[in-house]
C-alpha cells in the first residue's frame, strides 16, 4: 500500500547581520512562514520584516515579508553587497595592471576572468536588440578609466575601454534577434554556443595586440575551456557546489604561454590572486573542505597516512625504508600515544617545546629526527595546542556535616532584589559627557587583503600578507530611525532620547555609519544609566528564595588541571578536592586557607553563586570561616590591589553592588588581596 511521504514546507536561506562585541558580523539563517529577523539581531532596521510566504516555484521563487517587501533569489535588501563587488572589481584591475606592466615587455598576455551573480548585471539587451552595460560592466569602466591615468599604468593598454571587456554568456535567439540572455551553468548546448568563440579563439585570444583583457562569466566554465593566461579571478557570486570553487581556481592553475606558445615555467610569474568577498579565514577553510570532498577516501589535511614515512632513507643502504617500514613506524607513533586511530597528531607531539623527543623503539631512534620532520609538515602553522589536562572536582559529602559550613550558607544563600532612585537630568548628563568623548564614527569600511595562499599536507594556510588597504564607502542615503532603536536597547523615554542627542554635539556623526553610532550611543547611555543605578541601589531579601546547598554536588565543576590547587590539609573544611584559582593572588589565597588551623571552612564560590546588578550577575571569589578569640563568617572578593583607581571601573561597580547585598544580609564583606586582609575583620 503507498503512503504518502510528509511534506516540508519550503524554506530559504539568508544572510543577515548580527551584532557582536567586535561591531556587525553576517549570520546565516533559514527563513520559514512566521521567521521574525528582528527578533534574531534584536536591529531596528529587521522591524516588520517577518515572513509571510516563501515561494519556491522554478521562475517564482521568493520571500515575501509583512512589511510588503520582496526577496528573490540572489537578491539583497539593504546591505553592501554592491559595494563590496564594486572593490572587487576594482582590486581585480589593478591587480591585472601591476600584471600587465611586468609581463608586457616579456609577450605575455594577461587575462582576468569574472564570475558574475547574474548575467543581466553585466549586459543585457533592449526592444531592439541591442546590448547594454548592466551595473557590473559600467563599474569596471568606471573603475578602469579612474586606474588608467594612474601615472604607474597610462598608456599601458591603448585601447578604448569597451574593447578591453567582454562576456560569454548563452543567447536567447528569436527570429534571429538577440532579446535576452540566460543564467547558464556551464554545461548546457546553449552553452556551449556561448563559449564557442573563446574555445575556437584561443591563439587570437593570447595574442597581446588583442584588446580583449578581461572576460566576464556565469558560471565555472565547463572542461572545454582550458586559458592558460589567466592570472586573476574574481568571484562576484557565491560558489554553488562543492567541486565549483576548485574548479573557478583551477580555470587560473594552468602554465601560461608565451608568445612563442612555449609554456612559461617561473615561479615568479605563475602566481594566480583570487580576489574573493569572504574573508581568509572563511574562503580557506571553504577551499580545504571542498579539495578534501573532491579526494575522497577519507582524506583529511593534517592527518598522516601510513605510508607518510616512506621516503625517509635507511643510514644502512641509503635507500628509501619503504611502505612496510613506514607503517611499522605510524602503528609505533599510535601505541606512543603521538597519533591517534586516524592517524591525526595528538597534543602530545610538541617539538616546538625545548628538548623535545620523541620517544620511539631502539630499532626506530635512528630515523628519530626524520620522522619529527615528516610529522611536522603535517602540522598547521596555526595550530593551538590544547596542552593541559581537565580534571572534573569531586564533591566532598562530608562538607555537609560541617556545622560551621551549615551557619554560614544560612547566612550567605539569600537571593536579593535590588531598587534605585534618580534623577532624569543626571542620567541625560552622564550621558551626554560619555557619547561626547566616544571615539570618532568611522565611514563604513571595506577592508581588502592581499595574502599568499599555502597548500601543504597541514592544510590550507595564509602566507604572507603583502597588501592591506582599507576602502570608504559613501555616506547612506536613506537612515535607520534611531530614536525606535535606542529606546528598545535603553527603554527610555523618546523625549530624554532627544535631550542626550541634541546636547552630545554628535548627530551630524549619525550619517556617515548609522549602525555603528546606534550601537556605540545606546551602550553609552545604557553605561551612564547603569553607574547612577549603582549608586543608588538598595537590595532587599526576596522572601523564600535561597540557593540551596545541593547545587554543589549537582553542579560538576571543570577545569584545567594547571588552574586548580589540590588540598593538603583540610580536608573536611572545604566541599570539592581542589580549589580552581584564576590568578596568582588567589592561588596563594588557597594555599593559606587550606594551611591555617583557625579555618573552619572555606570555598571558592561557584560559578552559579551569583549576585544580581544592573551590570549583571556579580559571583564573589571567597567564603571563609574562621574561629579564634571569635568565630567570623566572612565573604571576599579577590584584587591584585585595593585602589579603585587601578581596576576597571566596571569591576569597582559590581563590588559596590556586591557589598550592598551581602549588607542587605549582614555579611562581613571585604575586598583583599592577600591571606592576611581575607582572615582580618
Amino acid at each position: 500500500m503507498a503512503t504518502l511521504k510528509e511534506l516540508k514546507p519550503p524554506h530559504a536561506k539568508a544572510t543577515i547581520h548580527v551584532d557582536t562585541p567586535n561591531g556587525p558580523r553576517e549570520k546565516s539563517v533559514i527563513l520559514k512562514h512566521g521567521t521574525d529577523l528582528s527578533a534574531l539581531t534584536s536591529r531596528s532596521g529587521y522591524d516588520s520584516y517577518i515572513v509571510t510566504n516563501v515561494c519556491a516555484e522554478p521562475g517564482l521563487e521568493q520571500v515575501e515579508f509583512a512589511n510588503g517587501k520582496f526577496l528573490k533569489v540572489a537578491a539583497e535588501e539593504g546591505g553592501m553587497a554592491d559595494e563590496i563587488m564594486k572593490v572587487q572589481i576594482r582590486q581585480t584591475i589593478e591587480e591585472h595592471l601591476k600584471k600587465e606592466k611586468v609581463l608586457k615587455d616579456r609577450g605575455i598576455k594577461v587575462l582576468s576572468l569574472f564570475f558574475v551573480d547574474r548575467v543581466a548585471h553585466y549586459r543585457w539587451y533592449d526592444e531592439e536588440g541591442n546590448p547594454q552595460n548592466g551595473k557590473i560592466a559600467t563599474w569596471f569602466e568606471e573603475s578602469f578609466l579612474e586606474l588608467a591615468q594612474h601615472p604607474n599604468y597610462k598608456g599601458l593598454l591603448p585601447y578604448d575601454v569597451s574593447e578591453l571587456h567582454d562576456g560569454y554568456f548563452s543567447e536567447d535567439k528569436k527570429r534571429g534577434k538577440v532579446v535576452g540572455l540566460k543564467d547558464t551553468s556551464g554545461k548546457t548546448l546553449a552553452d556551449q554556443d556561448a563559449y564557442k568563440l573563446i574555445m575556437q579563439d584561443k591563439e587570437t585570444l593570447l595574442s597581446p595586440s588583442t584588446p580583449l583583457r578581461f572576460i566576464f562569466s556565469h558560471s565555472a566554465l565547463r572542461e572545454g575551456w582550458d586559458n592558460p593566461n589567466v592570472f586573476q579571478i574574481c568571484s562576484l557570486r557565491e560558489m554553488g557546489t562543492e567541486k565549483e570553487r576548485r574548479q573557478t581556481i583551477g580555470r587560473g592553475l594552468r602554465l601560461p604561454v608565451g608568445s612563442d606558445g612555449e609554456r612559461i615555467y617561473d615561479e615568479s610569474i605563475n602566481r594566480l590572486t583570487v580576489i574573493a568577498s569572504e574573508s581568509f579565514e572563511e574562503y580557506a577553510k571553504g577551499l580545504q573542505s571542498e579539495m578534501e570532498a573532491d579526494i575522497g577516501g577519507g582524506f583529511k589535511f593534517g592527518r598522516i597516512p601510513k605510508i607518510a614515512f616512506a621516503r625517509l632513507l635507511d643510514e644502512k643502504t641509503d635507500q628509501p625504508i619503504g611502505q612496510e617500514r613506514s607503517e611499522w613506524i605510524w602503528n609505533a607513533l599510535k601505541v606512543e600515544g603521538y597519533l591517534d586511530d586516524e592517524g591525526n597528531i595528538t597534543p602530545k607531539f610538541t617539538p616546538e617545546t625545548a628538548g623535545f623527543e620523541l620517544q620511539l623503539p631502539e630499532e626506530m631512534v635512528p630515523l628519530r629526527f626524520g620522522i619529527t620532520d615528516e610529522m611536522k609538515r603535517f602540522i598547521f602553522k596555526n595550530r593551538v595546542v590544547n596542552s593541559r589536562e581537565r580534571r572534573t572536582l569531586k564533591f566532598n559529602k562530608r562538607i555537609e556535616l560541617n556545622e560551621e559550613f551549615k551557619i554560614l550558607w544560612e547566612q550567605i544563600n539569600k537571593k536579593t532584589r535590588y531598587s534605585v532612585e534618580f534623577e532624569t537630568e543626571d542620567l541625560i548628563q552622564r550621558a551626554v559627557d560619555k557619547i561626547h568623548k566616544m571615539e570618532k564614527i568611522r565611514p563604513v569600511r571595506i577592508f581588502v587583503d592581499k595574502a599568499d595562499l599555502d597548500i601543504t599536507e597541514a592544510g590550507v594556510e595564509q602566507g604572507r600578507v603583502s597588501d592591506s588597504r582599507t576602502i570608504h564607502v559613501k555616506p547612506h542615503s536613506s537612515l535607520p530611525d534611531i530614536l525606535a532603536y535606542l529606546q528598545r536597547e535603553t527603554e527610555l523615554t523618546r523625549w530624554t532620547l532627544v535631550e542626550i542627542l541634541k546636547r552630545s554635539g554628535r548627530l551630524q556623526e549619525f550619517g556617515l555609519n548609522p549602525q555603528t553610532f546606534m550601537t556605540d550611543t545606546a551602550k553609552l547611555i545604557n553605561r551612564a544609566l547603569r553607574e547612577l543605578v549603582v549608586d543608588g541601589i538598595k537590595y532587599e531579601q526576596i522572601d523564600g528564595e535561597c540557593y540551596e546547598m545541593r547545587l554543589f554536588e549537582e553542579h560538576e565543576i571543570e577545569t584545567y588541571l594547571s588552574k586548580l590547587y589540590e588540598v593538603q590539609y583540610n580536608y573536611d573544611a572545604t566541599p570539592y578536592d581542589y580549589v580552581p584559582y584564576d590568578s596568582d593572588v588567589e592561588l596563594h589565597i588557597a594555599e593559606g586557607l587550606d594551611a591555617d588551623e583557625k579555618v573552619k571552612f572555606f570555598c571558592k564560590l561557584p560559578n552559579w553563586f551569583v549576585v544580581p546588578t544592573p551590570l549583571g550577575d556579580y559571583n564573589p571569589d571567597w567564603a571563609v570561616v574562621t574561629e579564634d578569640d571569635a568565630k567570623l563568617y566572612l565573604v571576599r572578593e579577590t584584587k591584585d590591589t585595593r585602589y579603585r583607581d587601578e581596576r576597571r571601573e566596571s569591576e569597582n561597580k559590581k563590588i559596590d553592588c556586591g557589598r550592598a547585598h551581602f549588607e542587605a544580609l549582614g555579611v562581613n564583606f571585604d575586598v583583599a588581596t592577600g591571606i592576611h586582609e581575607v582572615l582580618s575583620k
